[in-house]
């Protein structure tokens, strides 16, 4: 806790005559230390959850300091933040404060963009040709990525939309994804390779 406040007297004289003057002194302790919490990184989702700590001794203070958001109750250590636009971040500053003393901690909340929407083309089926030619959609926003569901292939080039595909054996299938992604929004399709016998 703080120190009792001190005051002092500043006192001048000249025969009879006084002048005086007081000044306090107070050493205030410093405040809790400040923890905004840890960065928050959500898709397409503009309200967040704040995680700041309850100040044991002082007040806390939310503030944005880059970027655009509303918070809800800037004095609670675990206000809602709304109004942080879509593709961007904002950084808000939780400040324990207890007279002169100050302690603070800052927090990014990033809204993703959600990716181009995922295209991965039409099913293939093809007379004992183990070869394929995938067909993905160009990504617009975000980088793609083609995955193995089921089966047994080898994407020739994982992150192209239009890799080549090997080693499919005849009379079987294989499942491919092609998966978009853009921070931590994703957007996926599946597509189906047939190799009849």
């Amino acid at each position: 806790h703080d120190a009792l406040p001190i005051s002092l007297r500043w006192t001048i004289t000249n025969g009879t005559c006084t002048s005086t003057d007081d000044v306090i002194l107070t050493n205030d302790a410093p405040p809790t230390t400040s923890a905004a919490g840890s960065d928050i990184t959500q898709c397409n989702t503009a309200a967040f959850t704040l995680a700041g700590n309850v100040p044991g001794l002082g007040t806390g203070l939310w503030t944005v300091t880059a970027g655009t958001a509303t918070i809800t109750t800037n004095t609670l250590a675990t206000s809602g933040v709304t109004g942080v636009p879509v593709g961007t971040s904002a950084t808000l500053r939780w400040t324990i404060t207890n007279g002169s003393c100050t302690s603070f901690d800052d927090v990014v909340l990033t809204n993703d963009a959600p990716p181009t929407a995922s295209a991965a083309g039409g099913d293939q089926t093809l007379c004992n040709t183990g070869s394929f030619t995938l067909a993905g959609n160009i990504p617009g926003t975000g980088t793609g990525l083609w995955s193995i569901v089921s089966g047994a292939v080898v994407i020739t080039t994982p992150t192209s939309e239009v890799s080549g595909v090997t080693g499919l054996a005849a009379g079987s299938s294989a499942t491919l994804r092609w998966t978009i992604t853009n921070g931590t929004c994703t957007s996926t399709d599946d597509v189906i390779l047939t190799n009849d016998a």
